[in-house]
């Protein structure tokens, strides 16, 4: 057992275990891997971490782009995921305002701006077979554009009906933004510097969560709902063109690769030790067929061609078939329901704050500080941190690096329990709103903490179809979470907030329990995983391409 990960009796090399570092740590003394000489490392003060997967000799490989060419990527795309993230909840505290105004239910508001979340979970699969099929700067493109036309239409809507349709078109548009950018980050980055991005990601689409009601708010209360779309749009439009110049195509079709002649089926031994590592991802690309570097201008086309034999149909089944993954039903628990459970309380703040202290829109706004302190602390804490744990615990694995090193940070999900019960219980003691603030804000810290901890164990076990995972995920996510804004704040009504925010504790508890089963057994279902092709035709495509 490695750390309390069982060791797989079937496959001597178990597709995800990969040498992280030449660097082992015997004893207390540090010693040279055997056979690693020959890979190729990273730089800096990542000079003894050899890259998983090894890139290939080719400057379009988007492994060996420029840092300033993946950095403007990532961060365009970061930043068009803030302004998804804040589109959805950004309502929230102006429901029991516009249920005035519209002489409807809380609950009616709710759903009608809820249907953002039908439109994320419908497109949410088919906009993952486009970019199998077409690339990813197009659905991006496509994406962005039409979060802000709809914008522009819900700002103009007359009413009820209105909305609810331009809110459909809006979550069309939002879904690659929540999904899409993982597959981005395991094509541009390499696995040591995968958990860091995935941090700042889910920080992205958290600030947009929390400042989105924080800003709208203001925005209702002193001038009107539709302003808030209106303000909105401008930043979008920025964002397509960044998207535009700075996000070029990240999807690419490896060529075969060998390592320096040796066969691949070749495990690396560190210390004369009989440990395994995944051959696909350490083996070098020497021999690769080297293209020219392309041109920036060739790279803003929009149209790349088909990067895909299979026609679009077979590609849209292709996620199907994961949901027999012990893997996706854990990342929907611990990422998916975790969301569901979060996003709950933007949609029901209104009543909650309403009922608890009396608040008015603005007031309501002002206490998703909690929530951008708590996602500020969880990215400045766990970014550096999960990756250099992963690497730490690699070290002292004698180099060989476990996905499920990363469960580690899943841990955290605890601290959302924390913040719910507290809520709960503070409320039949009198709690001032400050407390329910900082309850919030242990929330957000534990989503963004585990929430990407559980992306990048995704990306390290599933690699690039890790993308069907996620958008299966998602889909069911938001229809869960679309199905609650019909009954949510009646329920809050009804039950009162202490009893609501209990069972909301005692879900995010449940859903953490998962981790354990999953940390002790992984390794043996990736292995399983992989002694089932037949069950994962996209994973057995996949391996076959890049064998």
């Amino acid at each position: 057992m490695t750390f309390g990960i069982l060791e797989d009796k079937h496959l001597k090399d178990v597709p995800g275990t990969a040498l992280l570092s030449d660097l082992g740590v015997v004893h207390g003394q540090q010693v040279t891997i055997d056979e690693a000489g020959t890979l190729k490392r990273g730089t800096g003060r990542h000079a003894h971490v050899i890259l998983v997967p090894q890139p290939s000799d080719d400057p379009a490989d988007p492994l060996n782009w420029p840092r300033w060419k993946k950095e403007a990527c990532f961060w365009t795309l970061a930043f068009a995921a803030s302004l998804d993230g804040a589109l959805s909840p950004m309502v929230g505290p102006g429901y029991v305002l516009l249920s005035s105004q519209f002489g409807v239910s809380v609950d009616e508001v709710a759903s009608s701006f809820g249907a953002i979340l039908l439109g994320l979970a419908c497109f949410m699969l088919l906009q993952g077979s486009l970019a199998v099929k077409f690339g990813h700067r197009i659905v991006y493109l496509f994406s962005v554009t039409l979060m802000f036309i709809s914008c522009i239409w819900c700002a103009v809507s007359p009413n009820m009906a209105s909305i609810r349709a331009s809110r459909v078109f809006q979550g069309f548009g939002m879904s690659a933004l929540q999904s899409l950018v993982a597959s981005t980050i395991e094509q541009i980055y390499f696995v040591h510097e995968r958990g860091n991005r995935s941090v700042i990601w889910s920080f992205s689409i958290m600030s947009g969560i929390t400042l989105g009601p924080l800003l709208y708010s203001y925005v209702v209360q002193n001038l009107s709902w539709q302003m808030g779309f209106w303000f909105v749009s401008i930043p979008l439009g920025i964002a397509m063109l960044l998207v535009f110049f700075f996000v070029p195509e990240t999807t690419y079709r490896r060529p075969d690769s060998s390592t320096n002649g040796k066969s691949q089926n070749s495990p690396v031994k560190p210390d004369n030790e009989k440990t395994s590592v995944d051959e696909h991802s350490i083996s070098a690309a020497s021999e690769n067929n080297v293209t020219h570097k392309p041109s920036y201008l060739s790279q803003l086309k929009i149209w790349h061609g088909t990067f895909s034999d299979e026609s679009l149909f077979k590609i849209f089944l292709r996620p199907f078939p994961f949901l027999l993954s012990p893997v996706t039903i854990y990342i929907f628990l611990v990422h998916g329901m975790q969301t569901v459970w979060l996003s709950l309380l933007p949609i029901c703040s209104s009543t909650i704050f309403t009922i608890e202290y009396g608040f008015n829109a603005s007031q309501i706004g002002l206490t998703n500080l909690g929530g951008i302190v708590g996602i500020v602390l969880a990215t400045a804490i766990t970014g550096p941190l999960t990756d250099w744990g992963t690497i730490w615990l690699s070290k002292r694995n004698k180099g060989i690096y476990e996905p499920e090193f990363r469960i580690f940070f899943i841990s955290t999900m605890l601290m959302g329990t924390f913040g719910y019960a507290g809520w709960a219980v503070g409320t039949t003691h009198n709690m001032p709103w400050i407390g329910a603030v900082a309850c919030l804000a242990l929330a957000n810290f534990s989503m963004v903490t585990s929430g990407s901890a559980a992306v990048t164990y995704l990306l390290d076990t599933h690699g690039p179809n890790a993308l069907h995972v996620l958008a299966l995920s998602n889909f069911f996510k938001n229809i869960v979470l679309y199905s609650f804004t019909f009954f949510a704040n009646g329920m809050v009504e009804s039950r009162g907030v202490r009893v609501s925010l209990l069972i909301l504790a005692g879900c995010q508890t449940f859903c953490w329990l998962g981790s354990t089963p999953m940390y002790v057994f992984g390794k043996r279902i990736r292995s399983w995983i992989a002694r089932h092709p037949q069950l994962f035709a996209g994973e057995r495509k996949e391996e076959s391409r890049r064998a």
